[in-house]
């Protein structure tokens, strides 16, 4: 804790009295105004200043400005001009009239200044100011969880243009940043594959050639790093841990999308029309402002470096004659991994479903309120993440940072595994959602067809057969039980319960079972429906973040920042949900002034 001074404006002028008297009153910041105490924020972020130099702007001004943003869901270029000519934003700040001294530069700075985790605190702490409201934390509250696609407008690209992406990427951050002896030294690498340039009706040869010479200039870029004559050269590069974070997106880039060329390749790893010339035409022009092809980047060579430069070249173009053969070749579509990147600018953005009709390229966020409408936390994830995987981390936040947890937490569908039930019983909170029925994909008899003998740990067929034997698959935490084969042959419901011919029928016992079954006596009960009824209150919070608030489709990639965002968005909602529960009656612009 340091004690930091900050800056003070001037006492208001007669004229600033005179012209915010006249305002009405406005419903949001007059009564956000009255309610909340911002002062902490000067405490938590005095971490971040000096006690020397010119003195900073508070900081409980500034997230005060943060979430007028928020609220208004505008940029920082629009909040500039608002700050300048909107008075009641200038009366809710404390403002003088005249004032207009900030840049929308600093409103960005300060938001990677604090980061996700101040701002989190800051929702922490406003979370406990609602909480001396008596606005939430009652002893048998009942807490809900549920998340929605938040969509990053970008656009996919094959695998040609994303691994170019990547290495015009790192050789860019290379020619800004290097310094002299390795950008000398640099000389020696090969990338005139990256002006390569194909029309969409190229030969398939021809494109199949420019990505494997792509590829294999890709990997010599990496290799270049790891030389042992340029090792030494990298410890003058003050920024080469960026450039380590850039060789590691090519790496995994190179790794997910290309493979050894197989000359003859099998019936499934036949290549899309879609990801063979599209991807090669038209590229964004980034080649254009690269150095010419036999040279990385345009510097003179000193003396020191010559004799590096001379024996990485002869190494590296050493057997590299150009040929007409194709070393590498593109990984199959199919065959790629679900968890790819699918942007080098925007590393950490995945593809993935929310259902089978939505799919989402992006992020998803998690929202978790309580059953009266109050956000306690908010958690951007990969799109490609199960909704589960979050939950008991984010309530393990909030018990942990406020001492509070919930005696239920309801949650839809996926988030009614049977592990995730008995971790949060196991901190004795009881999980209230769905369970999921498994259905036969073939149309053949349902599971539930079938009876099972806890004691002699059996199943029983329609026609009174039982399971013979029994195998423990741990991938899906359960046990498959087997029907004899000879007795499935001469049933006479064979055709109608299994479309195996030579084996019998088979069913699978979840090692939650005896869970599953508690969690539908208690969902079909009056108390069970009651409970489930409930997650119409984190739908409509839902609606408020993402169309409100601008988290359902949003400009920002990165997934801090698109937190940054969610945190501010979820104590705008707390703020505006206060406002409307103590407010008496309800808040609204006074248009015309009380006749006598």
């Amino acid at each position: 804790m340091f004690k930091i001074r900050y800056k003070s404006f001037d006492q208001f002028s007669f004229i600033d009295h005179a012209m915010y008297s006249k305002l009405p009153r406005h419903p949001f910041y007059c009564s956000v105004k009255e309610m909340i105490d911002f002062s902490f924020a000067d405490q938590i972020c005095s971490v971040l200043y000096s006690e020397r130099g010119q003195r900073p702007y508070a900081p409980s001004l500034k997230l005060k400005i943060h979430l007028v943003q928020a609220y208004e869901n505008i940029s920082d270029r629009n909040m500039e001009n608002r700050i300048v000519g909107d008075l009641f934003i200038k009366r809710s700040l404390d403002l003088p009239a005249d004032f207009f001294g900030f840049d929308h530069s600093t409103i960005g700075l300060d938001r990677d200044r604090m980061g996700e985790a101040m701002f989190q605190a800051c929702h922490l702490y406003i979370l406990a100011q609602l909480y001396s409201k008596h606005l939430w934390g009652e002893t048998n509250e009942r807490w809900i969880i549920d998340s929605f696609p938040a969509h990053i407008n970008v656009r996919r690209c094959g695998a040609f243009r994303l691994i170019k992406r990547a290495m015009i990427q790192l050789v860019k951050h290379m020619k800004r940043t290097a310094p002299a002896s390795v950008l000398s030294a640099a000389k020696s690498l090969q990338l005139d594959a990256l002006r390569v340039r194909l029309h969409s009706e190229s030969p398939v040869a021809e494109q199949m050639l420019a990505f494997s010479k792509l590829v294999t200039q890709a990997y010599g870029l990496l290799y270049w790093f790891q030389h042992e004559n340029i090792v030494p050269l990298l410890k003058e590069w003050k920024n080469y841990e960026r450039s380590q974070e850039l060789q590691e997106i090519l790496r995994r880039v190179l790794s997910e999308n290309s493979r050894p060329h197989r000359p003859d390749p099998g019936p499934e790893d036949g290549r899309e029309n879609e990801d063979t010339g599209a991807d090669e035409q038209n590229t964004d022009g980034n080649a254009e402002s690269l150095p010419p092809a036999e040279t990385a980047v345009d510097v003179e060579q000193d003396g020191t470096t010559t004799a590096i430069h001379e024996e990485v070249k002869a190494e590296l173009h050493a057997g590299q004659e150009e040929t007409a053969e194709v070393v590498y070749e593109k990984t199959p579509r199919k065959q790629r991994p679900s968890d790819r990147i699918v942007r080098v600018d925007a590393p950490e953005v995945r593809t993935g479903v929310k259902n089978k009709s939505t799919p989402i390229t992006g992020f998803k966020i998690q929202n978790m309120c309580t059953e009266d409408g109050v956000i306690l936390n908010v958690r951007v994830v990969p799109s490609n993440e199960h909704d589960q995987d979050a939950m008991i981390e984010m309530v393990s936040e909030v018990q942990q940072f406020l001492g509070m947890a919930p005696q239920v937490m309801i949650g839809d569908t996926a988030y009614g595994h049977g592990k995730k039930r008995e971790a949060m019983a196991s901190r004795n909170i009881t999980l209230v959602a769905p369970v999921a029925e498994p259905k036969n994909s073939t149309g053949k008899f349902d599971i539930s067809l079938f009876t099972y003998d806890p004691q002699k740990d059996v199943f029983t067929c329609p026609q009174g057969a039982e399971t013979v034997r029994k195998n423990r698959n741990r991938t899906l935490e359960g046990t498959q039980y087997f029907f004899d084969s000879k007795s499935c042959t001469r049933c006479a419901l064979r055709t109608q319960c299994t479309t195996s011919e030579k084996k019998g029928r088979s069913v699978f016992r979840s090692d939650y079972a005896v869970t599953y079954e508690g969690a539908k006596k208690f969902n079909e009960s009056v108390e069970g429906k009651e409970t489930l009824a409930k997650r119409c209150v984190v739908e409509r919070k839902n609606k408020e973040l993402k169309n409100d608030c601008g988290l359902g489709r949003t400009h920002l990639k990165r997934r801090n920042t698109l937190q940054v965002k969610s945190f501010l968005a979820a104590i705008v909602v707390n703020l505006k949900h206060a406002i409307r529960v103590q407010t008496t009656p309800k808040p609204g612009v006074l248009r015309r002034a009380k006749m006598a």
